[in-house]
């Protein structure tokens, strides 16, 4: 049944953190970046007096990134009726969910990660009209690197009826703001080797440490008999990463580390005394993950609707639609596993972060 729930408001107001610019994440005293949130709404056309049908695909159910979705939508006037599937991490369900769509020919799609908007669109070069969706306009969001992905040819013009947002700053910026907390020599990463995402994520991680003159300890997650990773090898992997030596574990934008397996990922690195980074801060906010760079998940989800909007108001094409991350991200640290680590941050840092305690 479609879902045609009203606004609904997150419990994390983006209005009330302390976001940090590019520019100070990478050491420098800058002023804060002005919020992409604003997203210049008097720009957009007269909202239709009509009802737009819009599916959302996702991957791990609802969060902030949809509650900011539909409610941008609502603040601005534009009616929709909200139809949800979600794969639950299950790219089996994916041609189930591409044949409804068929089907019911929604006004627009909003699609969630990596996995989910490679199966939904195709490879930008090789898209097959009898596998993928072609002739209806999709936004994606929570895709960490789509040129990469080959969901777009061009993250200024995607060529194609495909857009959307970037939720993770550069890995440069990222490793500025680790050894601004503390310097390391070694950092560890567990990730899923069989989830593009996570690939091209790590790659960009290890050419990065490499400049850097930082070790950087893989531990790719076992597949298991069934072709999937295997997630009873996830604290073993923690345990080898912090025997070889990991001073601090990064979390980068991998869907079955960071979202299906996020509190054992964090449970059991506070239990093998490793400190944890995250590009995304879920796990920092409900996991105790201990600190993380990233943008708002419900500024995202404004963000992602925004462009949304304007495919359905203002009539431009998903092919002239830029796609974008927000300017600035927050610095978020997690007090209570700080503690319990006895990590501590330099007092510099704390000017910047947002402090959770929990």
């Amino acid at each position: 049944m479609p879902d045609k729930t009203g606004p609904i408001r997150t419990p994390f107001d983006p209005g009330r953190r302390r976001l940090l610019a590019l520019g100070a994440a990478a050491g420098a005293a800058g002023a804060l970046a002005p919020f992409r949130g604003a997203l210049a709404e008097e720009s957009l056309a007269a909202v239709p007096d009509r009802t737009f049908r819009i599916t959302m695909v996702l991957g791990r159910g609802e969060s902030d990134n949809e509650f900011g979705f539909k409610d941008y939508l609502a603040r601005r006037g534009i009616r929709a009726e909200y139809t949800i599937r979600n794969t639950g991490g299950d790219a089996g369900r994916m041609p189930a969910i591409i044949e409804e769509i068929r089907d019911t020919r929604p006004d627009l799609i909003y699609s969630w990660g990596t996995p989910q908007t490679r199966a939904l669109v195709g490879p930008y070069d090789e898209a097959d009209p009898r596998r993928h969706i072609t002739d209806i306009p999709v936004v994606f969001t929570f895709v960490a690197a789509p040129v990469d992905a080959r969901i777009v040819p061009d993250l200024t013009r995607p060529g194609r009826n495909v857009t959307g947002t970037v939720h993770i700053a550069p890995v440069s910026v990222q490793l500025n703001t680790i050894q601004a907390y503390r310097p390391i020599r070694r950092l560890g990463v567990i990730f899923n080797p069989i989830e593009r995402n996570s690939v091209l994520a790590v790659e960009g991680l290890r050419a990065e440490a490499a400049l850097r003159g930082l070790e950087l300890i893989e531990e790719p997650v076992p597949i298991d008999a069934s072709g999937e990773p295997s997630a009873p090898a996830v604290p073993d992997l923690i345990a080898r990463a912090a025997s070889r030596g990991a001073e601090m574990l990064y979390i980068g934008p991998d869907t079955f580390i960071a979202f299906h397996n996020r509190s054992v990922v964090a449970e059991e690195a506070l239990r093998h005394r490793l400190p944890t980074f995250s590009v995304t801060e879920l796990i920092v906010r409900t996991d105790k993950a201990m600190l993380a760079l990233a943008s708002s998940s419900y500024g995202i989800g404004r963000f992602t609707a925004f462009k949304a909007a304007q495919i359905m108001v203002d009539g431009t094409r998903p092919a002239d639609i830029p796609v974008e991350t927000l300017k600035r991200f927050s610095v978020i640290i997690n007090m209570a596993t700080v503690r319990d680590l006895e990590f501590y941050p330099p007092i510099g840092l704390l000017n910047f972060a947002e402090i959770i305690e929990s």
